[in-house]
C-alpha cells in the first residue's frame, strides 16, 4: 500500500528528526521520496512555537508495520509537533474511453424559440363571513387585545 507521512517539526531539530525517519521508514518499507514544503506560520501556537517546517514522505508498506512506525513518532514527542498518517488509494484507470462531444453546437441548433404569455388575474378576498359574522380573525385578535388589558390590571 502507498503511504503518505506529513510531518510538523520544530524548527531547529527538523532536519534530524527528518532523517531519523527516514531511516525508520526505510526499515519497513520501500519507494521514500521526501518533500520538505519549508517552514510556514502556525494558525495557533504549539508548543510554545509559532513556525515550523513541514515535510511530506511517500512511501509504499505493508499494512500491519504501520503501527510499528506510529508507535515510534509517538516516542519523538521533543522534535515532532504533529503528524498525520495517510494511506493513499491507487485509482484505476477506466477501461471506457470517453468520447468527447461538441456540445455547443448541438445545443444552438437544438434551441427552440419559446415565447411566454402573461396574463394578470385579480383575486378579490372576502373580509367578512358568509353569514355576515365576524370572521375568526378578528374574534382572535379582539380576545388577544382583552387578554392584554386584563394582565395589565393585574399589576
Amino acid at each position: 500500500m502507498l503511504y503518505e507521512l506529513m510531518l510538523v517539526t520544530a524548527t531547529e531539530k527538523g532536519d534530524l528528526l527528518v532523517s531519523r525517519v527516514e531511516k525508520s521508514v526505510k526499515e519497513i518499507g520501500n519507494n521514500l521520496k521526501v518533500d520538505k514544503l519549508g517552514k510556514k506560520p502556525l494558525a495557533y501556537t504549539i508548543k510554545k512555537q509559532t513556525d515550523a517546517n513541514y515535510y511530506v514522505l511517500n512511501f509504499k508498506a505493508e499494512g500491519n508495520v504501520v503501527k510499528q512506525l506510529t508507535d515510534k513518532l509517538r516516542l519523538e514527542q521533543e522534535d515532532l509537533l504533529r503528524y498525520l498518517l495517510l494511506k493513499n488509494v491507487e485509482k484505476k484507470a477506466s477501461s471506457k474511453k470517453r468520447k468527447v462531444v461538441e456540445v455547443e453546437e448541438k445545443e444552438q441548433k437544438a434551441k427552440p424559440k419559446v415565447t411566454v404569455a402573461v396574463r394578470k388575474v385579480s383575486a378579490v378576498k372576502s373580509t367578512g363571513n358568509k353569514k355576515g359574522g365576524t370572521s375568526s380573525k378578528a374574534k382572535s385578535t379582539r380576545f388577544a387585545s382583552e387578554a392584554r388589558r386584563a394582565r395589565g390590571k393585574r399589576k
